[in-house]
């Protein structure tokens, strides 16, 4: 069934909480305050792939969906994932104009699992991080979700403190309250050697990081580390402790 543009246009335009900017027909683009298209830019500057045929994609905080999208599009089969309902977002009206079948599911990072969710080729986790209290917890969770090698693209709030900017030591902010743009869900910021080392201890191995400002963007690939593993579980689970041996450093 064609889709009734003037329809879309009232619908848009009666939406209140757009974020993304997403173009659903010549002329007609969202109000989103979100730069989409410079973040797009950003990605594929860091290695996002063009041709996306015979992945499979998971999209954290998808919100309005313009990435998803943008991967379906570029062939991807796209799973997006969002703790708000799809007709609070701009998500739902987005997909009927542009006819998208990308999977919209309201769920919570720490409760991804494979079994859930299956298994992904690549994933976007764009302004996600820096909104969570439990962060490593969240790349943890992530992590069980990717296939061997899986691309990871992460973006995320730096800290603001210029002393802490510029140390070399691996380091992270802690915003109390709404201290961070008048936002009480911004908890933890970190410079890019802590962004760099997290991303690390989950295993993730970084590619390629690039950052403007007070925002960074990693290219990571998602590894297996038996140490790393270890010490995970051991945190993780009750009883863990010695089972099987420590690992060989």
């Amino acid at each position: 069934m064609p889709v009734d543009l003037q329809d879309i246009r009232d619908r848009v335009a009666r939406h209140p909480n757009w974020y993304h900017r997403i173009e659903l027909a010549p002329g007609l683009v969202t109000p989103g305050v979100h730069d989409s298209p410079s973040g797009l830019r950003m990605l594929d500057a860091l290695g996002l792939p063009r041709d996306c045929s015979g992945l499979r994609v998971l999209d954290v905080g998808c919100r309005d969906g313009f990435f998803a999208f943008e991967l379906e599009r570029r062939k991807a089969t796209v799973v997006g994932l969002d703790y708000a309902d799809p007709t609070v977002t701009g998500f739902s009206i987005a997909a009927e104009a542009l006819g998208s079948r990308v999977e919209y599911r309201v769920g919570n990072i720490y409760d991804v699992s494979p079994e859930r969710h299956g298994l992904f080729d690549l994933v976007l986790f764009l302004g996600v991080l820096y909104h969570l209290r439990n962060p490593i917890l969240a790349l943890d969770r992530l992590r069980t979700v990717t296939m061997p090698g899986a691309l990871v693209f992460v973006e995320t709030q730096i800290c603001t403190e210029a002393a802490v900017q510029g140390l070399g030591l691996p380091l992270w902010q802690f915003f109390p309250r709404d201290s961070l743009h008048g936002d009480a869900t911004n908890k933890w910021a970190p410079n890019l050697p802590g962004l760099e080392r997290v991303l690390e201890e989950c295993q993730f191995e970084i590619l390629q990081v690039v950052s403007v400002s007070d925002r960074a963007a990693v290219r990571a690939r998602s590894v297996a580390d038996n140490r790393l593993e270890y010490y995970r579980k051991m945190d993780a689970e009750a009883g863990s402790w010695g089972r099987g041996g420590r690992p060989a450093d």
